[in-house]
């Protein structure tokens, strides 16, 4: 019976180390070597700063584009980035280097690599990266202790210009979104964001590096997606009369008119205001569209108190029949503030409300009764003159 015992007591010990045996620590570094496009060596200056660049000329070989993968989407001190990609134009190859957690203790490792890799240029390139990956970094450089090795670098952050661009047509402008819609380029068997981080917890509990593949190649692929979407930005903001779909010349009309170039702005919505064939898809799809520049370009002339121009645009959205209730009224305004015709102010404010998008009842009644009185009040006057 001793021996039995003492049989059971040494397979214990043999067991135990098996049991408690840790996985080799340190970082999963992955670097590959990727085709480059040769035109993000000439990036247009006017398209640069028009999709943000507000620093010095702008040097891609000085440029790090970024990506991160989290355990969350949330600030907090929990969340933290288990993988941090980098890609930078090299000779004619784009390298991008990927940085991966085994474990969590390994994270000053990872900082130190990124801040080292940092080191070697002057501006970063993201995808939503001024709102989370950027921030997040840095609340983890400072978790590590290593804050003074944290630089603030000029962001260009492609997810403003890209959702100015291509919102109004596609919706949803997520990375995977554009690669297929704008950049011909579709995903196949991407594994979804939104399950990244389950997959790194499972990694954690079973040691099995095979759970990481996928999600290494969704980063990589997302790295050099920056690098293919910053030269097509570039590219139809330095030259946006280049665009064909009538949604797309809105779009740049509006993101030219927000950084008040309002020449360009105006030629867009021109562009895009003209009816399509009756009968199309297009013709369908860009009603609405044709009748928000036209009423951008009315805006823009009553801003600039170009009252003629302002009453134009308007009739010619009547003849369009391009938001016809809407072009009633503010020409009704027109008429009676600007041009002293009480009589046509009458005749537009009564047109309105034929239409759906004409002034409401209670409001048209109350212009179409102040107009009579006014009317009214000037036959007098002129009477008694």
């Amino acid at each position: 019976m001793a021996s039995g015992l003492r049989a059971k007591l040494n397979m214990m010990k043999t067991a135990a180390p098996a049991a408690t045996q840790r996985r080799p620590g340190g970082l999963i570094c992955h670097v590959s070597r990727l085709p480059l496009d040769g035109a993000i060596y000439d990036l247009p200056p006017s398209g640069l700063r028009r999709i943000g660049w507000t620093g010095p000329r702008f040097d891609v070989r000085r440029c790090l584009f970024l990506d991160t993968e989290t355990t969350g989407l949330s600030h907090g001190a929990g969340t933290v980035a288990f993988l941090v990609g980098v890609g930078f134009v090299e000779g004619e190859a784009f390298v991008v280097e990927q940085y991966m957690l085994r474990e969590y203790v390994d994270e000053p490792e990872l900082i130190d690599r990124l801040a080292r890799r940092m080191e070697a240029f002057d501006c970063v390139c993201t995808f939503n990266g001024k709102t989370f990956d950027m921030p997040l970094l840095q609340a983890r450089f400072t978790m590590c202790r290593m804050r003074d090795r944290w630089r603030d670098v000029p962001n260009l952050d492609l997810i403003t210009p890209a959702r100015r661009a291509w919102k109004l047509r596609l919706g949803s402008c997520r990375l995977s979104n554009l690669e297929a819609q704008i950049l011909g380029k579709p995903r196949q068997d991407d594994l979804p964001g939104s399950e990244v981080p389950a997959r790194f917890f499972e990694f954690l509990k079973t040691g099995d590096e095979g759970l990481l593949t996928d999600i290494v190649d969704h980063n990589r692929q997302d790295i050099a997606t920056l690098a293919t979407l910053l030269v097509r930005l570039c590219e139809i903001n330095a030259a946006p009369q280049n665009l064909t779909d009538q949604r797309d010349q809105f779009s740049m009309g509006r993101s030219l008119e927000r950084q008040g170039e309002l020449g360009p702005a105006k030629e867009m919505y021109r562009v895009s205001a003209i009816p399509r064939p009756a009968g199309t898809l297009a013709s369908l799809s860009g009603e609405r569209v044709a009748g928000m520049a036209n009423w951008r370009l009315y805006l823009i002339a009553r801003r600039s108190r170009d009252w003629d121009g302002a009453r134009d645009v308007l009739l010619q959205m009547l003849n369009r029949r391009q938001m016809p209730g809407m072009a009633c009224t503010a020409l009704s305004k027109l008429y009676e503030h600007h041009f002293r015709d009480l009589k046509r102010a009458l005749e537009y404010a009564l047109r309105s409300g034929n239409y759906p998008d004409g002034e409401p009842p209670e409001a048209l009644q109350k212009r179409a009764e102040r107009l009579r009185r006014k009317m009214s009040e000037g036959e007098s006057e002129h009477g008694i003159l």
